[in-house]
């Protein structure tokens, strides 16, 4: 009987941990990558490049980014815009065709865009066909 007892009790902690967690008790990192931030790094297919002479503040939002020349004169180039095809996952989005990555850990911010379209990114790492910009959080 104790047998008995101890396969059953087996058997019902066996199905409660096979039981799909609900989405709504997944815990979500939030994504935003609002903000003014300020280039620091380039890298395009695994070399770093300078920075000097680039536009060097760039407005984030979760869907869009500006360049601007300086802080000051509030003068912006025109938005270029984010689709982002999974919401489940919003820190990988399609700009201008082309697969993109935002990692985000404190006021430091990492861009990779692959240069081609039939690239599937699956990291924010360097890599060949790949430019990467890292920015440093202004505001």
């Amino acid at each position: 009987m104790k047998c008995f007892i101890i396969m059953i009790g087996l058997f019902l902690c066996g199905f409660a941990t096979a039981a799909p967690i609900p989405k709504s008790l997944k815990a979500k990192r939030p994504f935003d990558i609002t903000g003014m931030w300020k280039l620091v790094e380039h890298n395009a297919n695994n070399k770093p490049l300078s920075i000097t002479g680039q536009i060097p503040y760039w407005r984030f939002t979760n869907e869009s980014y500006q360049w601007y020349t300086d802080l000051t004169s509030g003068t912006a180039y025109k938005p270029n815009e984010f689709t982002t095809p999974d919401p489940d996952q919003p820190q990988f989005k399609i700009f201008h065709s082309l697969p993109c990555c935002f990692e985000r850990v404190g006021h430091r911010m990492t861009w990779v865009y692959a240069n081609d379209s039939k690239v599937k990114l699956e990291d924010c790492e360097p890599g060949p066909s790949r430019n990467v910009y890292v920015f440093e959080l202004v505001e």
